[in-house]
């Protein structure tokens, strides 16, 4: 298991983005949290993928991964953009070529 290219820190990565949308930069709970695969494809296609490139976030169970309406699992505009998120990342490291031979599709 690659380490997260996406955070650094044990949180959910959509409640530090929301906390720091209001300005609070301070600890978060670091328990409960689902490890979420930001590229995952049709039936799991490139879960693995995500795995080698470190392209997951943690997610706290009760309210980002998978129940919620801020859910990537089920708010098609959140799961867009933890993708692009995903992207983004991977481009930085590695380009866009390499991006589109291993996952196929640009969402940015």
């Amino acid at each position: 298991m690659a380490k997260s290219i996406i955070q650094t820190e044990k949180e959910c990565y959509l409640c530090r983005r929301e906390a720091e949308e209001n300005g609070y930069y301070g600890g978060l709970k670091d328990t409960g949290l689902h490890k979420h695969h930001l590229i995952y494809g049709r039936f799991g296609a490139f879960r693995k993928k995500a795995e080698r490139y470190g392209l997951w976030a943690y997610m706290c169970a009760e309210r980002h991964h998978e129940h919620g309406p801020e859910s990537p699992h089920g708010n098609p505009e959140v799961d867009l953009a933890l993708k692009r998120t995903a992207q983004e990342a991977f481009e930085e490291r590695y380009g866009h070529e390499r991006w589109m031979q291993e996952f196929g599709k640009n969402y940015l």
